[in-house]
């Protein structure tokens, strides 16, 4: 298998809505510790991964091999916390070294409209082959 290539999507505007933040809370909270509603949990941002603009980081990933992208860590680097309401813009990278093509490395660089950095965060996932192809 060859390494996906670059990538570079964006900068792509997006609002930290109060109802997706809900929902983001209930589906990642453990026994209905739910937390303080006004807070926007560290891991909110990995969303966005699915806007339909950043879906193309993911798209060609499985290529004619039809591989699956699992992911195998994450990172998030914050200066601040996100606000309920506010708009933000990203921007998105990928990225696979050659030596180790299965291995595909998702950034992203989250600015407020004023330029201002918020966070940036990364995840990386192994593409594994299913197992009926092998």
């Amino acid at each position: 298998m060859s390494a996906p290539p670059p990538l570079r999507i964006g900068p792509i505007a997006a609002r930290v809505e109060a109802d997706a933040v809900r929902r983001y809370r209930e589906a990642t909270a453990f026994d209905g510790m739910a937390g303080n509603s006004q807070e926007v949990p560290a891991t909110f941002p990995a969303i966005w991964l699915w806007h339909p603009a950043a879906k193309a980081a993911f798209d060609d990933l499985a290529g004619e091999e039809r591989l699956i992208p699992v992911l195998i860590a994450q990172r998030f680097s914050y200066r601040r916390a996100l606000r309920i309401g506010e708009e933000i813009r990203f921007v998105i990278t990928r990225r696979a070294d050659a030596s180790a093509p299965d291995d595909v490395q998702i950034e992203a660089h989250i600015e407020g409209t004023d330029g201002e950095v918020i966070a940036d965060f990364a995840a990386t996932y192994r593409l594994f082959q299913p197992e009926q192809a092998r």
